[in-house]
């Protein structure tokens, strides 16, 4: 957003420069098309300059919410707006294969409307996450072959999806089909930080939808498992006929504060919390991973994607240890079961299973209501996650 005057950007009135959309995005364009109706048209105006945009929508994009504001008042959900763009055509017939369209061949990208064909020159893009999935993409739209690696197990999909040398993938009719429960979903591994973290502020059916976009590519691999500078060195790289590598590693590395007992009993580190959180399946039912965590909770720094998943993850975990602590004492009785305990662990069970109650009540309440849960209030109760 810019003065009319002099051209720069304006500023609010706490003094924050209000730059608008990072990515230049024609948002008065796309509202234009979403008003009357043409959700596809829509929907390829944002993919001109955000076709990543399953990767982004209603999690990010705080700048453009600044510097988009309805009659100077409140600012605008534009978030919320593209991906209900983005959903409305996905959950169309055929609408998975319409934005795959769109992510290769779009008309109304003057600059770069089709993908070229393959140059010759390959690249290796070493980390899957946010970063190296979109440089991925613009690559392969270049012409390039492009071979994807990370340090995270990756799963495959079906050959029936994704196609191979002898196999043509089949068209999906309908997203339904790709789409999983979050609470059931196997955890496939692409999409670094966006696999393992954000989950409370998004659906990761959209990172399945990128993953299986650059699988259907001939000219993209990917594999999972590989470490570069260890797995796979340098040198490695080049033996393998590569003529270009992309670092995309983001900063998956613990930051370990330089203060004594910074990892003592009780202290854990954020993206250590996030990723044993996820690839573990610590917070669906069938999982046995050990992953404890009390309240109150201090997450110091900027940790916002750790407090919002333990506030989360806190009513699961108490729900799973009071199921599995009665399921026990049916078959050990009460007295046998906790004197296999000491005075400080009966302590730390007995609160677990306590707030464990609350949260079956509630459970009970809002299902006899017709209603979702609410478990803020006690969350609050016991004094919760800050976040300094």
């Amino acid at each position: 957003m810019k003065n009319k005057k002099d051209g720069r950007f304006k500023t609010n009135p706490l003094g924050v420069t209000i730059t608008g959309c990072p990515l230049e995005e024609k948002i008065s364009e796309m509202y234009v098309l979403k008003r009357q109706g043409d959700n596809i048209g829509a929907l390829s105006i944002v993919m001109i300059d955000n076709p990543m945009c399953p990767g982004t929508g209603h999690r990010i994009c705080n700048d453009c919410m600044k510097g988009c504001i309805y009659q100077k008042t409140e600012p605008v959900d534009i978030p919320q707006i593209e991906t209900n763009v983005l959903t409305d055509v996905l959950f169309m017939p055929w609408g998975f294969e319409i934005y795959s369209l769109l992510s290769r061949w779009n008309p109304l990208n003057i600059k770069r409307p089709y993908m070229l064909p393959h140059n010759g020159k390959n690249v290796l893009v070493a980390g899957m996450g946010p970063a190296g999935y979109t440089l991925a993409h613009y690559l392969l739209n270049e012409g390039f072959a492009v071979v994807g690696i990370d340090g995270l197990k990756i799963e495959p999909l079906s050959t029936s999806l994704t196609g191979d040398s002898q196999t043509v993938p089949s068209p999906i009719r309908d997203f339904n089909d790709l789409y999983d429960e979050l609470d059931k979903r196997v955890m496939l591994g692409f999409g670094g930080v966006a696999e393992y973290g954000i989950t409370v502020r998004w659906d990761k059916n959209f990172l399945k939808a990128i993953y299986l976009n650059l699988l259907r590519q001939q000219t993209f691999r990917c594999y999972g498992g590989v470490r570069f500078g260890g797995t796979l060195t340098i040198n490695d790289a080049w033996d393998l006929g590569f003529d270009h590598i992309a670092i995309a590693s983001g900063a998956g590395k613990p930051t370990v504060i330089g203060i004594k007992n910074n990892l003592v009993r009780g202290i854990r580190k954020a993206s250590d919390f996030l990723m044993a959180r996820q690839l573990s399946g610590a917070a669906k039912e069938s999982s046995l991973a050990n992953l404890q965590v009390r309240l109150p909770a201090g997450v110091i720094v900027t940790a916002v994607d750790t407090t919002t998943e333990l506030l989360a993850y806190y009513p699961v975990q108490v729900s799973k240890i009071l199921h599995r602590y009665e399921n026990i004492l049916a078959v050990y009785g009460e007295d046998s079961v906790r004197q296999a305990y000491d005075e400080e662990e009966l302590q730390i069970l007995d609160e677990f299973l306590a707030h464990g109650c609350v949260i079956q009540a509630e459970r009970e309440r809002a299902n006899g209501a017709g209603e979702t849960p609410n478990f803020l209030p006690f969350l609050q109760q016991w004094r919760g996650a800050t976040l300094p």
